[in-house]
């Protein structure tokens, strides 16, 4: 496209302008060549304006307020939040905090929990004597039976069978 008379290739074209003879040269030559074509590229990369779109959308302090949630989350696993009485606490919407909590941790909230609660369960199975039910009210479920169903889902395996085969090879 024309912009103010110029002419702007775009930066896949110029890259691929850059690399193309690579795939045309005799053996003997590719590996100096390629070193040119490196210097070559990252000379380009450094005059470039990287695209708007790779610029995170979102705020150091909104960021920041998501890494506050989740240590908090993660300090009492017991504690069971909604995501409507953490973007009241925190006073953020409720789509801005599941979008921003998805953005820093990779995952929606309540997968993310879910995955800490399963590990902080077995890690518990693995070391305590604790009962199904204390492991289930320290991990945030409200029963045994929604705990061992968790569980199962998650291991594929029963707690009290996890335990057992734990214990088992512990002592191997």
């Amino acid at each position: 496209c024309g912009h103010q008379g110029r002419f702007h290739a775009s930066s896949a074209e110029q890259v691929g302008a850059l690399l193309d003879p690579l795939y045309t040269l005799p053996e003997r030559l590719l590996i100096p060549y390629a070193k040119l074509k490196f210097q070559e590229l990252m000379l380009l990369l450094s005059v470039t304006n990287a695209p708007p779109a790779t610029q995170s959308a979102y705020k150091t302090e909104q960021i920041a307020l998501i890494r506050q949630i989740h240590d908090q989350m993660m300090s009492d696993m017991s504690q069971r939040c909604t995501i409507e009485m953490l973007s009241q606490q925190y006073h953020i919407n409720t789509s801005t905090l599941k979008s921003l909590f998805k953005t820093v941790y990779g995952q929606p909230l309540a997968a993310h929990m879910k995955e800490h609660r399963m590990e902080y369960a077995a890690r518990l199975l693995r070391t305590t004597t604790d009962s199904l039910a204390e492991i289930a009210e320290k991990v945030g479920y409200e029963s045994q039976s929604k705990l061992t169903a968790a569980f199962k889902s998650a291991y594929g395996v029963l707690p009290s069978e996890y335990r057992k085969e734990k214990k088992e090879n512990g002592r191997s």
